[in-house]
């Protein structure tokens, strides 16, 4: 199996030249690298690229990526997002950038995390396929969680899998991916736990849902739409 080495701490400076991707809001594209490799790159993200003879070197400076990796034992293959820098040989793994906030998701191989600390000078933590771990805006890592296959799986085809997840996470993901918000006129709806299929794209089909499917009142406001608790019995 690949190996994939997060080290955080270490620059995101692309060195000059290469080609830049870049999504809209809304957008997403699929694409392949020169090595084959193929990228899907989320809505509102930004992806730098530069190969040489010793190494890829890929920088998400924002947004949400995934690679498959493309096979090339002579260079290994970097992207870095923020402080964390990743490492592969071939492997299939996703890397989300929100400010200082990294995640990085594995689907297929091994990863290994590490971070300044430690009597050593490094913490390392390694990762098995259907993990996730997530590094703070203090570079530290934070505990490793079960990375949510079917929302891993879904995303990258232009859709939102969600079962049994709290409703201000599910607005959170859809609004990355419209002009119009999704708010809740009272936070304590956030904890309503909801299950869906939605398009990223179906911003509509989601309002009507959450009308139909938990009675709840939307409110058009300008460039939000509010959604307000059902009226009480």
């Amino acid at each position: 199996a690949a190996v994939l080495a997060v080290a955080v701490g270490i620059g995101a400076l692309l060195p000059a030249g290469g080609e830049v991707h870049r999504t809209g809001l809304g957008e997403q594209r699929s694409f392949a690298l020169q090595d084959g490799t193929q990228v899907v790159l989320d809505t509102d993200s930004e992806l730098q690229v530069r190969f040489d003879r010793r190494r890829r070197h890929v920088v998400l400076q924002r947004g949400r990526a995934q690679f498959e990796v493309g096979q090339d034992p002579l260079r290994p293959f970097m992207v870095q997002a923020g402080s964390s820098e990743i490492r592969d040989i071939g492997t299939t793994f996703q890397v989300t950038r929100r400010g200082d906030l990294v995640e990085v998701g594995l689907v297929e191989g091994i990863v290994e995390v590490s971070v300044p600390g430690g009597p050593q000078g490094v913490v390392q933590v390694v990762l098995a396929p259907g993990e996730r771990v997530a590094v703070g805006a203090d570079g530290a890592l934070q505990p490793v969680t079960a990375l949510d296959a079917e929302f891993a799986a879904a995303w990258p085809r232009g859709e939102l899998v969600f079962r049994d997840r709290r409703l201000d996470q599910l607005l959170e993901e859809m609004n990355r991916y419209g002009e119009v918000r999704l708010r809740l006129a009272d936070p304590a709806l956030g904890a309503m736990r909801v299950s869906g299929v939605f398009r990223i794209d179906g911003q509509r089909a989601l309002v009507a849902a959450l009308e139909r499917g938990w009675a709840l009142r939307t409110e058009r406001r300008g460039d939000e739409i509010l959604l307000h608790p059902p009226v009480a019995d």
